[in-house]
């Protein structure tokens, strides 16, 4: 069931001007960008605001603003996410990177993440991985460790379907790319930017703050001053 409130934090006369102290947008059970979220939380600074809209009970940014979010995601939605061509993308991006030789991409097939509880994430699926010179399909599972940004990831085990291995300078320079999102993860979505603050992970949820730049409001959504 999908629950939303949008608050402008103003008053009538900031509101024919345009201005509004911030805008509160609090949401449950929607989507934002076709990716599904359990409760998705908006605090925005001061705003310039289109006074009409507002007037209607709709909010229409003059400018892009910048905003405090919070993203709560259950491991249903976060397997559900995986299957879009958008997240897709995004983990190749994410997962592009330099060794001194070529350029390694890693290419997501079919990937489901498991939350146990105790900061685990259990991977398990199918990868193509481009290391330049072939493209090598690669079955996997791995448990990891995430007690926070600040500390390393911990790789508590990892197992892979192929006889060759992965080579071991592929391995180190993913290792460092990893560990180079983890220090500054950032992700960028069509009207929105996220840079993750916070990002905790608990039994069947992850929990992530992130700062975030907005070019709009989501549509559509009750409104109360």
């Amino acid at each position: 069931m999908v629950k939303l409130n949008l608050e402008v934090q103003t008053d009538f006369l900031k509101a024919i001007q345009g201005k509004a102290d911030g805008v509160s947008f609090q949401g449950k059970g929607l989507k934002l960008q076709d990716i599904s979220l359990t409760e998705f939380q908006i605090q925005t600074d001061e705003v310039d605001i289109n006074p009409l809209k507002v007037l209607f009970g709709e909010v229409e940014l003059n400018q892009p603003i910048n905003a405090q979010t919070k993203i709560v995601a259950k491991e249903a939605d976060i397997n559900q996410a995986l299957q879009l061509d958008l997240v897709r993308q995004l983990l190749h991006d994410f997962f592009t990177f330099h060794t001194e030789e070529s350029i390694v991409s890693i290419y997501p097939q079919n990937v489901q993440f498991r939350l146990p509880g105790n900061k685990k994430i259990q991977i398990e699926g199918e990868i193509i991985l481009d290391s330049g010179a072939e493209k090598k399909p690669l079955g996997f599972v791995a448990d990891v460790r995430l007690e926070s940004l600040e500390k390393p990831i911990v790789l508590d085990s990892f197992k892979c379907n192929t006889t060759e291995g992965i080579e071991l300078e592929i391995m180190v320079a993913l290792i460092d790319k990893i560990h180079k999102l983890r220090k500054s993860p950032y992700f960028k979505l069509k009207d929105a930017a996220f840079r993750v603050n916070t990002l905790e992970v608990q039994k069947g949820s992850i929990i992530i703050l992130a700062q975030a730049q907005l070019a709009k409001i989501p549509d559509n959504i009750p409104s109360s001053e």
